[in-house]
């Protein structure tokens, strides 16, 4: 499925915000006979090294043909690019951070995929073994049969409950005031994510980035803030599976697809959703919150969509993955983060 006109192109950008806050994104391509079979990028990432104190570099943008002397030779330019800046370890695919899609598909290929979570053929896993990778770390999803599915009525008396209890609600983000409104997404975003294994925290500048992007396909009744006692308590955001309409413009000419992506957006209903963030503000924790905005966000989405993907979610995530399978969450797809050491090779 190609993605969207150049939401790949503008990451490479010299003027990008990745560029401007934290590092270099170094792009190479490899051809044959004067055709493209294969792209990756070697990225420093100042940000996440000055964070955990360490010297890893990462690779990214990785599209290769099933052949492993063209993913040797990708892979290879980015070891040179990464022992040339100090690097002793290279991790990927990071699209280009851990903020950004990142990892390998390693099950349910024949599935669409889904907004802001990759996809790739099914042999890219061995070649990135049979070059010394090896897996690192596992990200799930759930799937939320939304059209089949009620939460157990105990679970809905609990929610009711702690709604009376702490004065729970929901309200939407404002849009006019998007900026305001993201603040406390990103620290949600922050506090929630902070024990995750390579988390680096998102900045405003970043988020405002993906704002623009996300504001041409949100729909403003899924982005959720909950409020306990008249104070913003969590965040919940879905967003609508914008790749069912991508997938639509597969065999578009190239010089239309932007145009049908248009008039798609007005004619097509979406089906299907990626429920991408939830959260709840660190003096909030520990009252059932979670289970709440889960809640909240399950039935928002019940009344426009057929199908609800959650996560990513690392599998360390127990209290989120326990309350999402009590509304019904059902285990999806795996992704993998691969990395290699090369203290070896600089030696």
């Amino acid at each position: 499925m190609p993605p969207f006109p150049g939401s790949i192109a503008k990451f490479l950008a010299l003027d990008s915000a990745f560029h401007r806050r934290h590092g270099v994104i170094t792009a190479f391509l490899a051809e044959r006979a004067g055709r493209p079979v294969g792209r990756v990028a070697a990225i420093i990432n100042r940000s996440h090294n000055e964070y955990h104190k360490d010297c890893v570099g990462f690779f990214g943008f990785f599209e290769c043909e099933d052949n492993p002397a063209t993913a040797a030779a990708l892979l290879g330019k980015v070891t040179e690019t990464l022992l040339v800046a100090g690097m002793d370890t290279v991790r990927g695919p990071y699209n280009p951070s851990i903020n950004d899609d990142c990892g390998i598909l390693l099950n349910r290929f024949d599935q669409l995929p889904i907004i802001g979570l990759p996809w790739n053929p099914s042999y890219y896993s061995k070649l990135l073994e049979d070059m010394g990778f090896q897996k690192a770390r596992s990200l799930y999803t759930l799937n939320l049969p939304l059209h089949r599915l009620e939460p157990p009525e105990r679970f809905e008396r609990i929610v009711e409950h702690m709604k009376k209890r702490s004065k729970l609600k929901t309200r939407t983000m404002n849009i006019a005031r998007l900026e305001d409104e993201l603040v406390i997404v990103r620290d949600v975003y922050n506090a929630t994510l902070e024990r995750n294994w390579g988390f680096v925290p998102i900045s405003m500048e970043d988020l405002l980035a993906a704002a623009e992007d996300i504001r041409a396909i949100a729909d403003p009744r899924l982005l959720l803030i909950g409020e306990s006692e008249g104070r913003d308590a969590g965040v919940a955001i879905t967003l609508p599976n914008f790749n069912e309409i991508l997938a639509a413009t597969k065999n578009t000419p190239h010089w239309l697809r932007l145009l049908h992506i248009f008039i798609l957006m007005k004619t097509r209903k979406i089906k299907t959703c990626r429920q991408t963030v939830l959260g709840v503000v660190p003096e909030f924790r520990d009252r059932g919150l979670h289970a709440w905005l889960i809640y909240e966000q399950f039935r928002e989405a019940q009344k426009h969509f057929c199908d609800a993907t959650l996560g990513w979610l690392e599998d360390t995530n127990s209290e989120i993955i326990k309350n999402c399978r009590l509304v019904g969450g059902e285990t999806d797809r795996e992704w993998a983060i691969f990395e290699k050491s090369l203290k070896i090779l600089s030696r």
